[in-house]
């Protein structure tokens, strides 16, 4: 069993957290503390706080939180979950045929080929036997083929996200299309998402309807990843970093990554934890946050080429919606994307804020926008995640392909 990656920060932010709501104890509807919006009216409320009720309160969240990773830690819960057929591979990457899993309706069923991120593993579309997207789009009449990029290998060291696009994903939609003589549907995740919009719009006799579901587009309008990075470094600072960590690993490690995420929410962990805490270890709930949190601790680690787009092309100098991002040595024009689009931007999305996100389908003519009320991760494998996206993404696919 892991650990929430980067551990030291998790535990450290939750300290420091706690240690200023202590340090900063004074009259809670006092004009000089700006509280969030939601919480004005119960702060008028509380009256004075008192100082050692403050220590007692942020020691037992602490110890619930540290209970609460133990408890994961020691949880019996393992993903068991036999892959489908692979009808497709290149270095590290396959492609997982789910029409022929036992929820499939049937193999002739129209394909779609599903485009995860390269960061985290492509397992979280099919985490386990309750709760799978893949599986469920297979139950509704579609043929779901998981294009899995795997670790990278020996093959991919040298990779940028044009190789990506062109030498895996790029053959893997053409492998997809050989299953059937009418156009797929090619449905993206994350930054899944992002390259599959680019290797569309250059190949759009391919795919006869798109979606994606929490994939960035306008970088400039984070408040996340891409805003902290804009505040803290420069380019060039990125590329020697970059350039410094692939000579020490050989590759860009996970840990990397989810220290950039945590520092969206520092506090999510703590928060997290201590509601695993109070759980009954032997529920249904317990056993999903034990998976989700399993595999957000298997990350992937990415070759420095990639990082290096995925930082400072996208994130820093907003190239995909600047114009300037380039697959093929040409230009990714989204208006050049004809088929039917349907683009679902969460609302509470973190990772990919909604205004991050919705620019996307303001560059597709003839996109859809779908804006569910909840997270990343939540879009995937959240408990509305089944009627608020999957539903819809389903529908979507059958009735354009």
């Amino acid at each position: 069993m892991g650990h929430p990656s980067p551990l030291l920060f998790h535990l450290s932010a939750a300290v420091a957290g706690y240690q200023s709501a202590i340090a900063n104890v004074v009259n809670p509807d006092s004009a000089n503390i700006e509280w969030h919006p939601e919480l004005i009216e119960q702060a008028t409320s509380i009256g004075k706080l008192d100082a050692a009720v403050l220590h007692r309160a942020t020691h037992k969240r602490m110890r619930a939180m540290l209970s609460g990773l133990e408890k994961w830690q020691a949880h019996p819960y393992r993903r068991a979950v036999v892959d489908p057929p692979v009808i497709w591979s290149n270095g590290s990457s396959r492609l997982l045929d789910f029409g022929g899993c036992p929820e499939a309706k049937t193999a002739n069923a129209p394909p779609v080929l599903v485009v995860p991120s390269l960061i985290n593993r492509a397992y979280i579309l099919d985490l386990n036997e309750n709760c799978s997207l893949l599986r469920y789009l297979a139950a509704k009449g579609l043929r779901p083929l998981l294009l899995d990029w795997g670790t990278p290998s020996d093959a991919e060291l040298g990779f940028d996200l044009n190789s990506y696009a062109t030498q895996r994903l790029l053959p893997a939609l053409k492998a997809s299309r050989a299953l059937t003589d009418k156009p797929i549907g090619l449905l993206g995740y994350c930054m899944g998402g992002t390259l599959a919009a680019g290797v569309l719009s250059l190949q759009n006799a391919e795919v006869g309807a798109f979606a994606t579901i929490g994939s960035p587009w306008d970088f400039s309008a984070s408040k996340g990843v891409s805003a902290a990075l804009r505040t803290v470094v420069t380019g060039s600072q990125i590329t020697e970093m970059v350039k410094n960590i692939g000579q020490a690993f050989g590759m860009i490690p996970t840990e990397f990554f989810q220290h950039l995420f945590a520092l969206i929410n520092p506090m999510q962990a703590a928060v997290k934890f201590r509601k695993l805490d109070n759980m009954d270890l032997n529920s249904p709930a317990a056993n999903h946050f034990v998976a989700i949190e399993d595999w957000l601790a298997d990350g992937v680690p990415l070759v420095p080429p990639s990082a290096k787009d995925v930082l400072i092309d996208w994130n820093l100098k907003n190239a995909t919606a600047r114009g300037s991002w380039k697959l093929q040595d040409t230009s990714v024009d989204l208006s050049t994307i004809r088929q039917p689009t349907l683009n679902v931007c969460g609302l509470r999305d973190s990772i990919t804020q909604h205004d991050v996100a919705v620019a996307m389908a303001r560059e597709i003519p003839n996109a859809q926008l779908l804006t569910p009320d909840t997270g990343h991760v939540g879009m995937i494998v959240g408990s509305n995640a089944r009627e608020t996206v999957w539903k819809p993404v389903a529908e979507f696919f059958t009735s354009n392909i």
